[in-house]
C-alpha cells in the first residue's frame, strides 16, 4: 500500500541505484537492504519497481541505511510543484515529528499545511522550519503558497477587497477604511489578523493605488487633448500600461498580503531590523553595544534576516549586519510596516543621524563661529531644482542637442548639468551658448517654482542678519539662483551674492573655479571661508580650494557617499544649521 502524499515524489529508480552505489561502490542486494530495514526482498523490489512507496519512517531507514539523505529518493522534476506537506514527506518526517521540534501542536501544524496559517505569536516559524526542512526560507514559503485550501482562502479575499477599492477609489472619496469598516473585519477573519491591522494595510494600498490613478487620469487628457497627434499616441500608451500597473497591483494583493502575514514581524523586532537596514549603505559590521539593543533583543530576529559573526578569539564579541533576504524583506514590506507601526520610522532616523557619524552640536557652532564667509550650493541644499521633472528637462536638453545637429556620445550623463558638459565637448562655441541658453531657462523656469528645503527659510534669513559674508556658488545658471532666492521672504538677497554656471564648462565643480572666484570677491581668506553642500562634488571642490567644508546627508548612504569624498563633517539636515545659527544670533 503506498503511504499517503509519498507517491508522487518518491523515485523507485533512484532507490535502485543508491542500493547500487552502496557498500563502497560494491553495490547490496536487495534481500541485504531488506534485512537492515527490517522489510522483505518483494517490498524492496515494488519500492524500486513503483508498485509501492515507503512510509516515512522506512524512508528514512532506507535512506540512513545506504548513506544518503532522504531527499536524494525523490523526483526532482516534481518539486516544483510540491505542498509543503510534500516536502516534509520527502525528507522522510511524520506531521507529529515536525510539529513536536517546532513545540507547537499537532493540530495547529496541520493547519499550518493545510491553510497557509502562520500563527502571529510564531513569527519566527518559517526560519525554524526551513531549518528543519533543510531548504531556504524562501523555498519554504514557496511551497507553504500552495497549501490545499489557501486557493480558496485567498478567492473569499477578493469579493471584500474589491468593494473597499470600489468604495475609497472613487474620486470624491479621500478617507481611508476604518477597522470598523464591514469589509476590513471580514478581511481580518481571512487572514486571522487584527482589523487595525488590516485597515492600516489596505488605507497604505489605496494611497498608492489614488496616487496611480491620478497619473492615469493625467496620461488619458495628453491621449484625449494632445496638440499632436504623437501626443496622444504616448498618452494612450502611457494610460493603458497605468491601468495595467493597477490591475497588477490590485490582482496580485491577496497573495502579497498573505505572504506578508507568514513573516510579519512584531513591532519591536521591526524596529531593530529596520535600523539595520537603514545602516546598510554605511557598510560594516555592527555590535550590540553601537546598537544600544541587548542580545536578547537581537536573538529575537529570525536568523535569516541578519548575519552573525565572532569578532574575538573566545567569541564572545558578536557584530551584525542586515542580511541579502533582510534587505529584500525592508524594501519589500517597508511601506506596510510603516502603516501598521508608525512609531518606528522616527525611532529609526533619530537613531540613524547619531550612528551615521553627523557632527555635534558644539562642534558646528565653533565651526560657524570662526568663519568670515559662507557659500552656499544651490540644487539639493536650497531647494529640489527640478523635482520630479528633472528626466524631462534632461530629455529636452537632448532634443535641443539633436535639433543643433551636435554630436551626441553614447555615454552621456543623465543629469542636466552633466549633459550639457559632456555635449558641448562635441559642440562648435555657438552651439555650446545655445544649450546653454536652454538650460538656463527651463532652471528659471523650475526656480521660479521651487520650494525651500526645510530649514532653508530660517538659515538664510539667520546668516543675512549677521555679520558673515554669505554667497551661493552653483552650477546654474545665476539667474536661476536670483529667480529662486526672490521668493523666499523675509531674508535679504541683496547680502547674498550669486556665482552661477561658468561660461567655460570644464570649470564646474568638483573643480575648485567657482569657490576660488567667490572667496576672492568676498575678500574671505580661504582659512575662515565655509561651504556647505550635499554632493560628493561639492566635497571635493572644497578640498581642492583648501576651504572647511558641511556635507548635508539626509540618508546614511549620502553620509558614506561623502565620507569616501574625504568629507569628515556632515549633518543630518539643514534644520540643525539654522538651530546653531539662531542660538549664535541669540546669544551675541
Amino acid at each position: 500500500m503506498m503511504a499517503r502524499g509519498l507517491a508522487a515524489m518518491f523515485d523507485g529508480s533512484r532507490l535502485r541505484r543508491a542500493r547500487g552505489a552502496a557498500a563502497e561502490g560494491q553495490g547490496m542486494s536487495a534481500a541485504e537492504l531488506a534485512r537492515r530495514v527490517k522489510a522483505t526482498k518483494a517490498q524492496i523490489l515494488a519500492y524500486e519497481n513503483g508498485a509501492s512507496t515507503p512510509d516515512p519512517q522506512r524512508l528514512r531507514r532506507l535512506a540512513d541505511e545506504l548513506g544518503i539523505e532522504p531527499m536524494q529518493l525523490a523526483d526532482p522534476a516534481a518539486k516544483a510543484t510540491w505542498t509543503l506537506a510534500d516536502l516534509r514527506r520527502a525528507n522522510a518526517l511524520r506531521a507529529a515529528d515536525v510539529s513536536q521540534e517546532l513545540k507547537m501542536s499537532l493540530r495547529a501544524y496541520r493547519r499550518l499545511e493545510t491553510e497557509g496559517f502562520v500563527p502571529t505569536s510564531r513569527f519566527g516559524l518559517m526560519d525554524e522550519l526551513a531549518d528543519i526542512l533543510g531548504v531556504s526560507v524562501a523555498e519554504a514559503e514557496d511551497h507553504l503558497s500552495r497549501a490545499p485550501l489557501l486557493a480558496q482562502r485567498l478567492d473569499d479575499v477578493r469579493e471584500p477587497l474589491t468593494c473597499l477599492f470600489a468604495y475609497y477609489l472613487e474620486p470624491q472619496n479621500l478617507s481611508r477604511p476604518s477597522q470598523d469598516d464591514p469589509e476590513i473585519l471580514v478581511l481580518a477573519g481571512l487572514y486571522r489578523r487584527s482589523p487595525l491591522t488590516l485597515s492600516r494595510i489596505i488605507g497604505d494600498e489605496i494611497v498608492r493605488l489614488r496616487s496611480m490613478k491620478r497619473r492615469e487620469a493625467g496620461f488619458q487628457a495628453a491621449a484625449d487633448f494632445g496638440a499632436t497627434a504623437d501626443e496622444q499616441s504616448k498618452g494612450r500608451q502611457a494610460a493603458r500600461a497605468e491601468a495595467q500597473k493597477i490591475r497588477v497591483l490590485i490582482d496580485g494583493l491577496p497573495q502579497r498580503l498573505d505572504a506578508f502575514f507568514r513573516c510579519m514581524l512584531p513591532q519591536d523586532v521591526w524596529r531593530i531590523l529596520a535600523l539595520f537596514h537603514a545602516l546598510r549603505p554605511l557598510g560594516g559590521w555592527l555590535s550590540n553595544e553601537q546598537l544600544r539593543f541587548t542580545l536578547e533583543q537581537l536573538q529575537r530576529v529570525p536568523a535569516y534576516l541578519l548575519e552573525r559573526r565572532s569578532t574575538s578569539a573566545d567569541s564572545t564579541r558578536t557584530e551584525y549586519r542586515v542580511s541579502e533576504q533582510g534587505a529584500k524583506h525592508c524594501i519589500t514590506y517597508r511601506s506596510w510596516y510603516n502603516a501598521c507601526y508608525p512609531a518606528v520610522q522616527s525611532f529609526v532616523q533619530s537613531r540613524e543621524r547619531v550612528l551615521a557619524g553627523h557632527m555635534q552640536r558644539s562642534d558646528l557652532n565653533e565651526l560657524f563661529a570662526s568663519a568670515d564667509a559662507v557659500l552656499l550650493s544651490f540644487d539639493g541644499l536650497l531647494c529640489r531644482l527640478f523635482g520630479q521633472n528633472l528626466q524631462l528637462i534632461s530629455d529636452r536638453i537632448w532634443q535641443g542637442a539633436q535639433s543643433l545637429n551636435m554630436t551626441l556620445a553614447p555615454h552621456t550623463p543623465t543629469d542636466p548639468v552633466g549633459m550639457l558638459r559632456a555635449l558641448v565637448r562635441h559642440g562648435t562655441p555657438a552651439q555650446a551658448r545655445q544649450l546653454n541658453h536652454l538650460l538656463a531657462g527651463f532652471e528659471v523656469e523650475a526656480a521660479q517654482q521651487a520650494t525651500p528645503l526645510p530649514g532653508v527659510h530660517q538659515m538664510l534669513r539667520t546668516l543675512t542678519e549677521g555679520a558673515c559674508r554669505v554667497a551661493v556658488v552653483t552650477d546654474h545658471a545665476s539667474s536661476a539662483v536670483e529667480a529662486f532666492l526672490e521668493r523666499v521672504p523675509d531674508v535679504a538677497v541683496s547680502r547674498i551674492a550669486v556665482f552661477g554656471r561658468s561660461s567655460d564648462l570644464e570649470l564646474i565643480k568638483p573643480n575648485p573655479h567657482g569657490l576660488a572666484r567667490a572667496t576672492s570677491q568676498l575678500n574671505a581668506s580661504h582659512a575662515r571661508t565655509l561651504l556647505m553642500g550635499e554632493s560628493v562634488a561639492d566635497a571635493r571642490a572644497a578640498q581642492a580650494a583648501g576651504i572647511s567644508f558641511i556635507g548635508i546627508a539626509s540618508t546614511t548612504r549620502q553620509a558614506r557617499l561623502l565620507r569616501e569624498a574625504g568629507a569628515s563633517r556632515t549633518v543630518a539636515s539643514l534644520r540643525t544649521v539654522a538651530a546653531v545659527l539662531k542660538e549664535q544670533q541669540e546669544g551675541a
